[in-house]
């Protein structure tokens, strides 16, 4: 008789957690993430956070999430209108700043953008908001202020492969070639196998009038190149190296 009083009030127990959990809008949060984690559907992800936004309407981590899975699904104003809402309640939410300044790219509002992601980068120095106003200035042909930005951006994260990639491309615009062999060689130590970065590398040294560094690394990835533009690419300057 004990044992069974003991075995029903375990069970009663676990079936009062299971109850707490699923009015526990972090729990419905962590099974959302879950959900983007092993790809088992955006749209599974969205029924969990919005289960969590039941609970509590003002979950920021709900709301960032909300608005990056919009994202995923194209719905840019409604993505928006989460992440705004999102930095309302908390401002020092320096990733929901940066998403949400994303998603103004993506609704062309650069302004906005520039702005949000300026403010992301303010609050802590959100390495991700260094790297997209480094991107924009870069694609503006503003190459000391891009410099500036990714500089900054890696200051805060050394280890990111894209930076590092970014930081060549700003270098070899502005003609300073040994730098961006530098930076494209930092990228490499993250990524020894990214074949894109290679590619640049290889861009560089035949701007510098390098021509067997260059055809050496063109001959080496070529074998490797699945991407069919990038295979054009390589091909195409094998050409004018006469391979």
């Amino acid at each position: 008789m004990i044992v069974i009083l003991i075995i029903s009030a375990c069970v009663s127990a676990e079936k009062k957690l299971a109850l707490a959990r699923e009015k526990d809008p972090q729990y419905q949060f962590d099974k959302a993430a879950v959900c983007l984690q092993y790809n088992l559907g955006v749209d599974e992800a969205i029924k969990y956070i919005d289960q969590a936004l039941a609970l509590n309407p003002r979950h920021t981590a709900s709301l960032n999430l909300r608005g990056l899975t919009l994202m995923m699904k194209s719905r840019i104003p409604a993505a928006i209108a989460a992440l705004e809402t999102c930095v309302q309640i908390d401002p020092s939410f320096s990733e929901a700043w940066n998403n949400l300044a994303t998603a103004y790219d993506q609704n062309n509002q650069k302004d906005k953008a520039i702005q949000a992601w300026e403010k992301a980068f303010a609050v802590d120095q959100n390495y991700n908001a260094g790297y997209n106003l480094a991107k924009d200035a870069y694609e503006k042909s503003k190459y000391d202020s891009a410099l500036e930005w990714i500089q900054k951006s890696i200051v805060k994260f050394p280890k990111s492969l894209l930076s590092y990639n970014l930081q060549g491309l700003i270098y070899e615009a502005m003609e300073r070639f040994n730098d961006a062999i530098d930076s494209y060689q930092q990228a490499m130590k993250i990524a020894p196998a990214e074949l894109n970065v290679q590619f640049n590398l290889a861009m560089v040294y035949y701007k510098k009038k390098d021509y067997v560094n260059s055809r050496e690394i063109l001959n080496k990835i070529l074998p490797q190149v699945k991407d069919e533009s990038l295979k054009s690419r390589v091909q195409e300057m094998l050409k004018r190296l006469g391979r």
